[in-house]
């Protein structure tokens, strides 16, 4: 029915009642007028009756669409103080806090502010002596395989953290012959977080 304007409504409805309230006969009439396949269908001209006879008009009813108000500029502000007051809050966090849904929240946190959260990784920054040291280390291991064809087997590699209450990361790459646990290599690294 919306394909149809309100004028051409009113000029149907005319039609229906002139023609004795019959809608196989307004049918047929509006064959002249639009043509055979262009012509409203039995049921559109039904549903237009039904609703000129419920409501006394032909135009569409304006259908409320739901108001989104939670990227407001009161809780957009809202956000940025609280961003402001403590920075590692949590989404969830935040947005219990605030009363905000999380998908709302992360909503204004990247449209509207602009922010978005990352993760601090931790890396190692490369010195110059690094490649000369990673060298010495393959031609050892180069060495080793040449003696003994199991060596592979013996190594172990490991990657570990220890966070401490006194705010200090303590990392390193700890290095284990599997044959002889006396021979412990260990290389640590203190840093403030």
């Amino acid at each position: 029915m919306n394909r149809f304007s309100v004028a051409q409504r009113v000029e149907i409805m005319k039609i229906y009642y002139e023609s004795s309230c019959s809608i196989r006969e307004t049918f047929r009439a509006l064959r002249s007028i639009y043509g055979q396949h262009k012509r409203p269908t039995e049921l559109t001209i039904r549903r237009l009756v039904q609703k000129f006879e419920s409501t006394g008009s032909v135009v569409d009813k304006h259908i409320p669409t739901r108001q989104r108000n939670a990227r407001s500029e009161k809780n957009i502000v809202a956000v940025r103080e609280s961003v402001t007051e403590n920075p590692n809050l949590s989404i969830s966090e935040r947005s219990q806090q605030l009363g905000i849904s999380p998908t709302s929240l992360w909503r204004i946190l990247h449209r509207d502010l602009g922010l978005h959260s990352y993760k601090i990784q931790l890396t190692e920054e490369l010195k110059p002596a690094d490649h000369r040291m990673r060298r010495e280390f393959t031609d050892w291991v180069l060495e080793q395989l040449e003696t003994g064809p199991d060596f592979p087997t013996k190594i172990i590699f490991s990657d570990e953290a220890h966070f401490w209450i006194d705010g200090f990361l303590l990392f390193g790459v700890v290095f284990l012959l599997v044959e002889s646990l006396a021979r412990i290599s260990l290389r640590l690294k203190k840093v403030r977080v």
